[in-house]
């Protein structure tokens, strides 16, 4: 039986490129947390005496959350009884039985008499569920993973791009523009860049007028911003792609929607290349380390 305790540190040092490795990166933009196992439940109680008394349940579905995630706990494992939980959290049964309930909506568990509560196995996840990818953020993407967004995003965005060009309106046309030109600005900064990046492809999703479109990309968010910073550690990757973001606009603004798919469709699989040689070259270091 795993048992955990954590600390938060809710100041994150603004870091330079070279600082920067794989591991701090995936976490640059959030919270950094850090878990420990502990196997004394004593430990444990103690520990989780300081939640705060507001968001009591949310609490308890993040910690267990990340725990089931971080494969603290396989599938098919059964968690403490209430009771037990209750006490290690030092929360009350129905602020137990809520969190446990949400947990079960994402689909990381499911409570059945006699047998009780146990965890499902990651087919069963509800992957798209913001809290699911704000978790698998904190603890750091795989590379299955992240090959999906890289597939998801070659499957919309061109389109994206292709109805801009012909629904954008003047203003979502010089917007465009100008996120492009805020992006080449910020080029040689990761921490402008990303943002940046972020907000060029926000403002065409925006422009394709397409509600149901926007909703599941902006679900896509945190997953987007981690390969960004993945993508960022390669010497001059920021700037290989620029040309390709100006030729996207450009295609936007002339309105010739064939050029603004074919070019976005090549500036996500370049950006998918980058990320598998990102994540290549970590690996390298990691071995050699």
């Amino acid at each position: 039986m795993h048992h955990l305790a954590y600390r938060e540190r809710h100041s994150v040092p603004i870091l330079s490129h070279k600082q920067l490795d794989t591991g701090l990166m995936l976490l640059y933009y959030n919270t950094i947390i850090r878990y420990d196992c502990m196997t004394n439940m004593g430990a444990m109680a103690k520990a989780f005496t300081s939640l705060q008394r507001q968001n009591l349940p949310e609490q308890v579905v993040r910690q267990i959350g990340l725990s089931i995630m971080r494969n603290d706990f396989k599938p098919g494992d059964a968690l403490l009884s209430e009771p037990e939980l209750s006490l290690q959290f030092n929360v009350s049964r129905p602020v137990l039985r809520e969190a446990l309930k949400m947990l079960g909506a994402k689909g990381l568990i499911e409570s059945r008499p006699k047998t009780g509560t146990r965890v499902r196995p990651r087919a069963d996840w509800t992957l798209l569920d913001p809290d699911v990818i704000a978790w698998q953020y904190e603890i750091g993407f795989d590379r299955s993973f992240l090959q999906a967004v890289c597939e998801i995003r070659l499957m919309f965005e061109p389109m994206t791009a292709k109805y801009a060009a012909t629904r954008a309106t003047a203003d979502e046309v010089a917007w465009i523009e100008h996120c492009c030109q805020r992006l080449q600005d910020a080029v040689d900064s990761i921490e402008h860049y990303i943002p940046a990046d972020l907000q060029f492809h926000t403002a065409i999703c925006s422009a394709a007028h397409n509600e149901l479109l926007q909703k599941i990309m902006a679900t896509l968010d945190t997953p987007l911003c981690a390969s960004r910073v993945i993508t960022s550690q390669l010497p001059g990757a920021n700037q290989n792609a620029m040309p390709l973001h100006w030729a996207i606009t450009k295609a936007i603004c002339s309105r010739d929607e064939q050029a603004a798919e074919v070019i976005m469709r090549k500036l996500i699989i370049l950006t998918t290349e980058d990320v598998q040689r990102a994540l290549d070259a970590d690996c390298v270091r990691k071995e050699g380390s």
